[in-house]
């Protein structure tokens, strides 16, 4: 900066010197601002520069990372819906085995069944008519015939049944159930065996709640288990006792015998399928080790559960819990015997009330069949679709309409016992008032409920006891009558 007695002494020199000091001061002050200014731009670029370098670097990192991982994501993602593509391969393997599985178990069923249906059938029409002549001998021989059909029966439902829960194909249909009645029920068909090999058979209830169970299924367990004590009772007694338990909400039933019991080694396996107590040649008893197996895992199912307590020699116990419905209220304390007719109790119906057609392709079950209804009036057979077709419709223009239909569900094409039966009621409308029976070889899970929606009003499995027949053509007429009056 200038001193202002420098500037007066050049004023005094020269107004025009004074004015061009002054300029030249300014000018020299804007170059110093402009080099500080363009020093300071220099700086700014440079830290600029230097940036976008790093930002530059930083962008191509990151894109390099995300390439990275999107490969690795693309990868992953391709991995994934390759085994996913080989999970749906091999569910789609699993479903046709199951399928195909199904198909043979259930014509397998079809294939033993109608051949045991007559096998049974005329072992038992053999006992009816040599216990009347008296003829002790070849009774024996009939009878021996009828309990190897049964004990085939059974190793084939049970084969079936552990077949279908092991694949998770069991439907179970809980319902509120009188577990007093369903005991009553079912041990009235042992209590015949059990006096033959004089053991004392004894039922005790105790006032319980209903119980959640599938009441089709849970009698064939008790069965089990009554066929296990009768068969390995020889003296002594089987009691079956009824009982509720409180604390855990469970209703029970206890079946104890006096048998041989079980040896505290093979206690841990009694639920194995096919694990037995004896092996080889010398076994003592018969079967084919599925009851209990089949027993726990079906009342499992039923969210029940089952104990097994034995020692050898002195006899086994058996306790089945299921879970009560105590909103259901109590069972009665005193049930009768029986709350429904006893298979081994002969059925008598009025012959001139039935008017039955049967349609049945096999002719060694016509034959079994003509001879359980045999006593009927008005019968008639049909071997295939058309036989039956012409047999209706010449009892139409005669103006007789048949009261009960035994449809077999496998019939010669071009029909089955389905279609069968809907184009009868389609083309003679007074049918819908006809009681249509299925009896049929096809009885795994699930068939009868088919039948049923399909438009029967009952099913009959075979091989067919002669007091089972007769009960449902009753009961089936009855209803059909109660309905369309």
């Amino acid at each position: 900066m200038i001193p202002a007695g420098v500037l007066l002494q050049l004023a005094d020199i020269s107004p025009t010197l004074f004015v061009f000091s002054i300029l030249f001061g300014i000018l020299i002050g804007a170059l110093v601002a402009m080099g500080i200014y363009r020093r300071k731009t220099h700086r700014l670029h440079a830290m600029l520069e230097r940036l976008t370098k790093e930002q530059l670097e930083y962008f191509q990192k990151l894109e390099m990372e995300v390439k990275k991982r999107t490969e690795q994501y693309e990868t992953e993602l391709a991995e994934r819906q390759r085994m996913d593509a080989e999970l749906k391969k091999a569910l789609k393997k699993a479903e046709e085995a199951i399928f195909l599985k199904n198909a043979f178990l259930s014509n397998i069923s079809h294939e033993i069944r109608t051949p045991l249906n007559g096998i049974i059938g005329f072992a038992s029409l053999l006992e009816t008519e040599l216990s009347a002549r008296e003829d002790a001998e070849l009774y024996d021989y009939a009878n021996g015939i009828t309990q190897s059909g049964e004990r085939l029966l059974r190793l084939l439902n049970n084969l079936i049944d552990i077949s279908r829960v092991e694949a998770h194909d069991l439907e179970i249909n809980l319902e509120a159930c009188d577990l007093s009645a369903m005991v009553n029920d079912t041990a009235e068909l042992f209590r015949f065996k059990a006096n033959e090999k004089g053991l004392r058979f004894n039922i005790f209830h105790q006032d319980i709640p209903y119980c959640l169970a599938d009441p089709s299924n849970f009698p064939r367990i008790l069965s089990e288990i009554l066929d296990n004590a009768l068969k390995y009772t020889e003296k002594g007694f089987i009691n079956i006792n009824t009982g509720y338990l409180p604390d855990s909400e469970e209703v029970f039933v206890r079946v104890k015998d006096t048998g041989v019991g079980i040896d505290a080694e093979y206690l841990p396996h009694i639920f194995e399928a096919f694990r037995q107590e004896s092996f080889g040649f010398s076994r003592a008893y018969e079967g084919a080790g599925l009851g209990l197996p089949l027993a726990q895992r079906i009342i499992e199912l039923m969210n029940g559960r089952i104990e097994v307590e034995s020692i050898k020699g002195s006899g086994t116990v058996v306790t089945l819990f299921l879970k009560s419905a105590p909103s259901i209220g109590k069972a009665k304390k005193e049930i009768d015997a029986v709350s429904t007719v006893p298979v081994s109790s002969p059925i008598q119906l009025n012959p001139e009330d039935y008017k039955i057609l049967v349609v049945e392709d096999d002719r060694m079950n016509r034959m079994v069949l003509r001879k359980m209804l045999q006593h009927f009036t008005f019968l008639n057979f049909a071997a295939d679709g058309e036989e039956a077709l012409k047999i209706v419709a010449e009892a139409h223009r005669r103006k007789e309409i048949y009261n009960v239909v035994l449809m077999d569900i496998n019939l010669p094409v071009p029909w089955d016992g389905i279609k069968l039966m809907k184009k009868i009621k389609e083309d003679y409308p007074e049918y819908h008032r006809t009681a249509f029976i299925a009896q049929t070889a096809y009885a795994m899970s699930g068939d009868r409920e088919r039948f049923l929606e399909e438009g029967f009003d009952d099913y009959i499995s075979k091989p067919i006891a002669k007091n089972v027949l007769l009960l449902a053509i009753e009961k089936n007429v009855n209803l059909k009558k109660s309905q369309h009056e």
